[in-house]
């Protein structure tokens, strides 16, 4: 047994010398690499410096900044040697052009960037509009036309802005009725009521400069004033005149009823979202309205039907009022659900067309007959499985009982839904 034992431990030994030789041997033949690889490097380095230096003797001398010390001895002179050529190899075609596009491109933003920053002239090779296209003529602009013309055009694109034509109209006529009182010839642009009904309006700024009023640049406020040397009574009295032929037109009469209209709407969703202050009557049609409508389905389930007051962009406070549906609930559940959210007025004046409900999510937006579908399902109108309502002004034609004549373009929504043809 101990025999076998010390057998083996010989062995080990012998195994672990051999790996140790062997790795000896190769750092040795690694290091002998090394040293020779060295010496081939400065022997070819020695060989180049001597080429050079044959062929730089029967040179002249160069400049200073071409000479390069290849020994590394300060004691000995320096070898000189002149600019080594660049590879003068082939280039593909490929090659040469695109190198050329690229100093083409250089050079055009090049001279580019120097006409900006020294505002040259430009050169002879550009050409203008009127060589480019002889044939166009590009209007006059509205500052280079006439006072009188300036004020027409700028009151006709005034006229669908109810509140603005008013607004200025009272500006002008306080203008003229003291002309001598500084507080009517100074307009606060940063006023509120001035922001939301004037400033933005198309056109209404404009004729305020045609009127010769100005931006007041020589002071920290932000307003327009009219200096009294400035005020002129022809002009005072093109422009009044002008407002009051709007006040008599049709976008002016329109859009005196939609104002008339949202702010309806606006006391009907003030009365939503302050249901604590209604009477009992109130509250106890509400209730029966709400009483009709069926079960809301759960979470996941249905489809939610919005519904909103007027205007999208009127952004009416409590106009918007929301609920899921099932596909085989009907119109009439809707308008029970639209009674129970804002009262009974609201379907009165849907029944009467006073008012009219449209499906918001067809083109061209056209009423639905609440009377005539009110038992329909809302998968057959289209409103499943997303509905998108808006009550809006009815149309004369749609007050007094037409039906609609114009062409119906679109398509029914959904799976199972009526065509417009036969919902129109």
């Amino acid at each position: 047994g101990n025999g076998g034992t010390h057998v083996a431990a010989h062995n080990e030994d012998q195994m672990r010398r051999a790996i140790e030789e062997s790795l000896q041997v190769n750092q040795r033949q690694e290091a002998n690499n090394l040293r020779r690889a060295e010496v081939a490097s400065l022997q070819n380095n020695k060989n180049k410096a001597k080429v050079v230096n044959k062929k730089t003797s029967k040179t002249p001398a160069v400049a200073s900044a071409n000479v390069i010390d290849l020994t590394g001895d300060d004691s000995k002179p320096a070898a000189t040697i002149s600019k080594t050529k660049r590879n003068t190899a082939v280039k593909s075609a490929a090659a040469v052009n695109a190198g050329k596009a690229a100093v083409s491109r250089f050079s055009n933003n090049k001279n580019t960037t120097n006409n900006n920053n020294n505002n040259k002239i430009p050169s002879p090779t550009s050409k203008t509009l009127s060589q480019t296209h002889p044939n166009v003529k590009l209007p006059t602009k509205l500052q280079s036309k006439s006072k009188e013309e300036q004020i027409l055009r700028t009151a006709n694109r005034v006229k669908p802005h109810v509140m603005a034509v008013d607004t200025l109209l009272r500006v002008l006529l306080s203008v003229r009725s003291s002309p001598d009182n500084f507080k009517f010839r100074v307009i606060d642009r940063s006023n509120a009521n001035y922001v939301q009904y004037v400033r933005d309006v198309p056109g209404a700024e404009d004729l305020l400069l045609a009127m010769n009023y100005r931006r007041n640049s020589h002071s920290s406020k932000n307003e327009l004033r009219l200096e009294r040397h400035l005020v002129d009574d022809a002009l005072l009295y093109l422009g009044i005149s002008a407002l009051e032929q709007m006040r008599e037109s049709e976008e002016y009469k329109l859009g005196k009823k939609l104002r008339a209209f949202h702010a309806e709407m606006r006391r009907i969703g003030k009365g939503q979202k302050e249901q604590q202050n209604l009477t009992e009557g109130e509250m106890e049609v509400r209730l029966q309205y709400l009483t009709k409508c069926p079960k809301e389905p759960p979470v996941g389930r249905g489809a939610i039907m919005n519904v909103l007051l007027g205007d999208e962009r009127e952004k009416i406070d409590g106009g918007l009022a929301s609920r899921r549906f099932d596909g085989d609930d009907t119109l009439a559940d809707v308008l029970n659900w639209l009674g129970g959210c804002y009262g009974d007025e609201l379907l009165e004046r849907l029944r009467s067309r006073e008012w009219c409900l449209c499906d918001l999510n067809r083109y061209p937006i056209l009423p639905l007959d609440v009377e005539k579908h009110q038992n329909k399902t809302l998968q057959y109108i289209g409103l499943f499985p997303s509905g998108k309502l808006g009550v809006r002004l009815s149309e004369d034609s749609w007050r007094d009982g037409d039906e609609i004549m114009d062409d119906i373009h679109g398509s029914a929504r959904g799976l199972g839904a009526a065509s417009r043809s036969m919902l129109y």
